[in-house]
C-alpha cells in the first residue's frame, strides 16, 4: 500500500469528495487492488473488493441496482487483466470514476510481462521487450470516455481536481495516475510536462521522453442510464418507467 503511494490517491479521493459536494454514503469505493480496508475507513465510503480486473463489471452492476450510487472504481493496469471491462464501460458511457493505479505492477506477478511497460527485463523476457505500452488515456477516448486525465500521484492538488471533476459530472471519467515506489515516482514527477487539452494521440510514455500529465478531454454525451431512459420512452411511451438517478 505505502510502496506503491496509495495512501496519496486516497488522500486525493477524501479531498474531492469534499470539493464535489457529494453526500459520502453515496460514495462505493470498488478495488481490485489488495489492500486493508481499514486504510480507508475514514473517508466514510463503503469499500468492495473484487476480484482481479474484475472492479469495472462489479461497480456497473452496483450502479443499475442502485442509480443515487457514484462508484470510484480503483483498478491496477488494466491492460492486462479487465482492459476489456474499460472498453465497454466507456462505450456505454457508465456513470463511474475510474483510476487506473498505473505503476507497471504486473511485471511483478510470476515475472510476466506486462503491456503497460516498456524496458523491464524479467525471467520471461530477458532481453526486455520491444513492445509499446498501451496509451490508455486514448484508448478511453477513443472509446467513449468523456473526461479523461493523467497524473503522478504527487499531483496532489491537480489529481483532487480531476477527481473532484468527474464525482460532479454524469457518465464516464478516466483518470491515469502515474505511480511507483517513492524515489521512482519522484522521478517520474520530475520527468513529467503539464499539457492541459494536449491531443490524446500525443500522450503515448515512451522511453527517454517527457510523461504528458494534464487534463486532456471533456465531452458531454448521454450516460448509460440517460440513453436507456431515452431508448425505452421512446419505444414503450407511457408504460415505461424511468430509471431516477437523482
Amino acid at each position: 500500500m505505502t510502496g506503491r503511494n496509495m495512501d496519496k490517491i486516497i488522500e486525493a479521493i477524501d479531498k474531492a469528495i469534499d470539493k464535489a459536494g457529494v453526500e459520502r454514503q453515496k460514495i462505493s469505493l470498488v478495488t481490485d487492488i489488495a489492500y486493508s480496508p481499514e486504510v480507508v475507513d475514514f473517508l466514510g465510503a463503503d469499500l468492495f473488493h473484487t476480484s482481479r480486473g474484475r472492479a469495472i463489471p462489479y461497480a456497473t452492476g452496483m450502479k443499475l441496482a442502485n442509480p443515487k450510487l457514484k462508484p470510484v472504481v480503483l483498478i491496477g493496469d488494466i491492460a492486462t487483466l479487465g482492459g476489456n471491462h474499460l472498453v465497454h464501460s466507456c462505450r456505454r458511457n457508465m456513470d463511474m470514476v475510474v483510476i487506473c493505479v498505473n505503476d507497471y505492477i504486473y511485471r511483478q506477478v510470476a515475472g510476466e510481462k506486462a503491456p503497460v511497460d516498456a524496458a523491464t527485463v524479467s525471467s520471461y523476457s530477458p532481453y526486455s521487450t520491444f513492445e509499446k505500452p498501451l496509451n490508455i488515456p486514448h484508448m478511453a477516448r477513443s472509446c467513449g470516455c468523456v473526461n479523461v486525465s493523467r497524473w503522478t500521484a504527487l499531483h496532489g492538488g491537480e489529481l483532487t481536481d480531476s477527481i473532484s471533476a468527474g464525482l460532479q459530472r454524469m457518465g464516464l471519467s478516466l483518470i491515469d495516475v502515474i505511480t511507483s515506489t517513492p524515489d521512482l515516482l519522484e522521478f517520474y514527477h520530475s520527468h513529467s510536462e503539464v499539457k492541459n487539452d494536449e491531443d490524446t494521440l500525443n500522450v503515448q510514455i515512451e522511453e527517454s521522453k517527457k510523461i504528458i500529465v494534464g487534463n486532456f478531454y471533456s465531452a458531454q454525451r448521454d450516460s448509460f442510464i440517460e440513453a436507456y431512459n431515452k431508448q425505452h420512452s421512446k419505444v414503450l411511451g407511457d408504460d415505461f418507467v424511468k430509471i431516477e438517478v437523482e
